[in-house]
């Protein structure tokens, strides 16, 4: 790359909570800094249930890089997607979209580069269930939920109509819950006089998690209240259940007795477990590091790589005293780390370790129901609402992001309106990853599209999932 000082050259992966806040504590020093990210947005992940369920539009919680960082002369954004690093050399290697590789030299690393959804072992149920990490995602899970009414109103055997007005979620986190609360409300309000065939009132979400509550993070008090709420909505949930199988037609689930029961369903959405990306390996491999279970990559107190004080890792990527992977962690670490590299280039003393503070946690369940654990703090139902929305308003990126989000919460939530359902039959976004070069070996194919009984194979269906 040109254009970059001999010295004092800052790369940071990932344009995440916590990468952004990295290069905002860099901003405007004697120093370059560069922003590397598959992607040219910010993306506000703890509302893409909200862009799925028609609430919110992708624009509402996503910015352009670009855009945020703008008045920070010495950051520079490059939209490519780091794949190797060279400790020795000091040099990371990344391919542009279409697949060309360069490589990016640098004095500081800052690895902020999130992770990925987590299928324990079984990725082939991706192709059936997606996940909720990316905008893809959600639009994804835009075009099965209200694909699936769709097809339930045209659907003439009321078996394969029960089986479309069926939505299986897998994972009781906040992710899960907030989906479920969602799906719910969705058919229960917003569509219940839209259609004349199909009943959406009859719909049917199943909450399954390997747990013994939903929300167990937030405490046993919060989480039976989150329970009860749930049930009051409809949900039913099963808890102490692992999900062993997903096909096209549904899943097996196996109680904590361990009798594996199938449960037909044409929508089922993936919300349980995460893993690092395959650079976390990379990264690994080339330093020395140690990785958790989950393939993150175990830090000191000050973030850094043991061996390489020249490498931080910062968010959800990062594996230190067990902190959890939330948005608020990502934050104070990706501006720990940034300050941290702004006091060594300035040649200040060393910052003292890194200490989270826990600034509490929400979930959204229903309009005017919510749970908020901070500290001794723990509220549920409306006044938990009440501050969730305060918690979003004020993270979201940009002044254009909050009103626009305050104005469709205002609708959606006093007329029951969602004005956001636009969805594509056809496959959301291209056929192959834009960073796998053309005609290469191994490129991934389109995945089988799942289809209902009864469908001619030639049939495209709005619910499909895109792989």
């Amino acid at each position: 790359m040109t254009g970059q000082p001999d010295h004092g050259r800052v790369v940071i992966v990932g344009g995440g909570f916590a990468g952004l806040f990295a290069a905002r504590a860099l901003r405007d020093g004697p120093f370059s800094v560069t922003l590397v990210d598959r992607s040219p947005q910010h993306v506000f992940q703890p509302l893409l249930y909200q862009c799925a369920t028609g609430i919110l539009s992708e624009g509402q919680i996503t910015a352009p890089l670009r855009r945020i960082l703008r008045r920070h002369r010495n950051v520079r954004c490059v939209t490519a997607k780091a794949v190797d690093v060279d400790p020795a050399g000091r040099t990371l290697t990344c391919l542009r979209p279409l697949g060309e590789r360069i490589s990016i030299a640098y004095d500081h690393l800052i690895v902020a580069a999130g992770v990925s959804q987590s299928y324990f072992g079984h990725d082939e149920f991706a192709t059936y269930a997606p996940g909720m990490k990316t905008i893809s995602d959600a639009l994804t899970i835009r075009r099965r939920v209200f694909g699936a009414f769709e097809m339930a109103e045209t659907a003439a055997d009321p078996a394969q109509r029960r089986r479309w007005l069926t939505f299986v979620l897998v994972g009781a986190g906040p992710t899960g819950v907030e989906l479920a609360g969602q799906i719910r409300e969705l058919a229960t309000k917003t569509l219940r006089d839209e259609y004349r065939q199909a009943n959406p009132g009859d719909a049917r979400v199943l909450l399954f998690d390997a747990g013994a509550a939903p929300l167990a993070m937030f405490g046993d008090q919060l989480s039976g209240k989150a329970a009860q709420t749930l049930r009051n909505l409809g949900v039913e949930l099963h808890m102490g259940s692992i999900v062993t199988s997903v096909d096209a037609d549904g899943i097996i689930a196996r109680d904590h007795e361990g009798n594996e029961t199938r449960y037909d369903a044409m929508t089922v959405l993936w919300t349980a477990g995460v893993a690092a990306p395959p650079f976390a390996a990379a990264l690994a491999a080339a330093t020395g590091a140690e990785r958790d279970r989950a393939g993150r990559i175990v830090v000191r107190n000050d973030l850094t790589i043991p061996g390489h004080p020249e490498i931080s890792v910062a968010g959800d990527m990062m594996s230190l005293r067990d902190l959890p992977g939330v948005a608020e962690v990502a934050m104070q670490s990706g501006l720990y780390a940034g300050r941290r590299v702004r006091r060594e280039l300035a040649g200040d003393g060393p910052l003292k370790p890194f200490t989270y503070h826990d600034l509490g946690s929400a979930a959204y369940l229903a309009r005017g129901r919510a749970v908020v654990s901070a500290g001794r703090l723990q509220l549920s139902g409306f006044p938990g609402w009440v501050v969730w929305l305060f918690i979003h308003i004020a993270f979201l990126t940009g002044y254009r992001n909050r009103v626009g989000a305050i104005l469709t919460w205002w609708v959606a939530f006093t007329r029951d309106i969602r004005r956001e359902r636009a969805y594509t039959t056809r496959e959301v976004g291209v056929m192959r990853d834009v960073y796998q070069p053309a005609g290469e070996a191994g490129a991934p194919a389109v995945p089988p599209q799942p289809r209902a009984a009864g469908d001619k194979p030639s049939e495209s269906r709005p619910g499909a999932s895109s792989g």
